[in-house]
């Protein structure tokens, strides 16, 4: 976190069939479970005097995405074929066709080890891979109406086709928003090595990359410059997946302490903004009172957070916050603030909740939401 926060992850699907069971949104027609089988890192389809379906159900409600599919199907039979389809109808579809060309004076093999279909609203796209990075287009058609779309496979041969991964994505680029004209990006790898960078245009105020050439996931991160001068990078890297959508959202990262009930040793837990987090029990008999010891981050490399306000919004009645004073609380209150916190460095506070006094003290919870605003130069 720090410099970034994840909008929207780009990541729909993906599935390397390591397990014996499909998943339930994929629709097999016919439904004969002897015409496929999936586990060992591979799907495989079987001929059969019928033709084979598999649609992956929620891609006939998505307009705009990415599917990637792996595999091998290597036909030595006229009339049999494997591929992508985009179905309609009987009179509107498209296939993304693997087969054997008897047309030619020498029979010619046309498969793909990758096959790409992108869709944009009503109109589709095919490509062709040998190595899921460079991508070559087949051609493209429009077509109006609910399809259905997934595999398939044609003929009587005995040859299976095996699709050793699916993987479906909004799109095949990264995009980073909420910012000015004129600020720079940088995208990094694992290492803080700059690969590309990009400049928000008048206007504009997103820059993207298109990571289709990157491992998936992509290990990196953001470097921001802002055209005041100012420079934002975070600590460490994420994974990165095609089509997610972030937004440049400089906040620092806040832990808290937790014990291992097995070693006795304490660790830091990551609180991920707008979520819900157990912070324990006070059982009945025990101490009527919890103190919680944690921490804001300044993840960055570069650049410092000022004045920095953490504050109770509900949950007042029972919990109480107050800063860290030689490793103990100091005075307890409803919000407390730190002046500075330079890059990579910490500011230390306290957490403290009081059990709820009533009969079923076993039951009862405290629920309160803590708020954390800050500015940074």
């Amino acid at each position: 976190m720090g410099v970034t926060r994840l909008k929207e992850s780009g990541k729909i699907y993906e599935d390397s069939f390591t397990s014996r069971d499909l998943d339930t949104n994929w629709e097999v027609l016919p439904g004969d479970k002897s015409r496929y089988e999936t586990g060992n890192g591979q799907l495989t389809l079987k001929h059969g005097i019928d033709p084979m379906y598999m649609f992956y159900k929620p891609l006939t409600t998505l307009k705009q995405f990415v599917l990637d599919v792996q595999n091998s199907y290597n036909p030595d039979t006229e009339g049999c074929y494997g591929g992508v389809i985009v179905f309609v109808d009987e009179h509107n579809f498209m296939e993304i066709e693997e087969f054997l060309d008897t047309s030619l004076p020498t029979p010619l093999l046309k498969t793909y080890p990758w096959i790409r279909l992108v869709r944009e609203y009503n109109y589709y796209a095919a490509y062709w891979s040998d190595d899921g990075s460079i991508w070559h287009i087949i051609g493209s058609v429009e077509l109006v109406g609910a399809p259905k779309i997934g595999l398939y496979l044609k003929g009587e041969g005995d040859h299976s086709m095996d699709v050793q991964r699916v993987r479906i994505s909004r799109c095949s680029s990264i995009s980073l928003d909420n910012l000015t004209s004129g600020t720079s990006v940088d995208l990094l790898d694992s290492q803080g090595r700059v690969l590309e960078t990009k400049v928000c245009r008048f206007g504009s105020t997103e820059v993207q990359f298109n990571i289709d050439a990157y491992p998936y996931p992509m290990e990196g991160n953001f470097q921001i410059k802002l055209v005041d001068g100012n420079q934002y990078k975070s600590k460490g890297s994420m994974k990165l997946y095609k089509g997610d959508r972030m937004v440049f959202e400089v906040t620092p990262d806040l832990y808290y302490k937790e014990t291992n009930s097995e070693t006795g040793e304490e660790f830091d837990v990551l609180l991920y903004p707008n979520s819900d987090r157990f912070l324990g029990y006070l059982t009945a008999g025990g101490s009527s009172v919890q103190e919680v010891r944690m921490h804001a981050t300044n993840p960055m490399v570069s650049g410092d957070f000022k004045n920095v306000t953490f504050k109770l919004t509900d949950g007042m009645d029972k919990v109480q916050i107050a800063p860290d004073v030689g490793g103990v609380p100091g005075a307890f209150s409803y919000s407390i603030t730190a002046f500075t916190i330079t890059a990579g460095e910490s500011y230390p506070f306290w957490l403290r909740m009081e059990r709820e006094e009533s009969q079923d003290r076993y039951t009862s919870q405290v629920k309160f939401s803590l708020q954390m605003y800050s500015t940074y130069i």
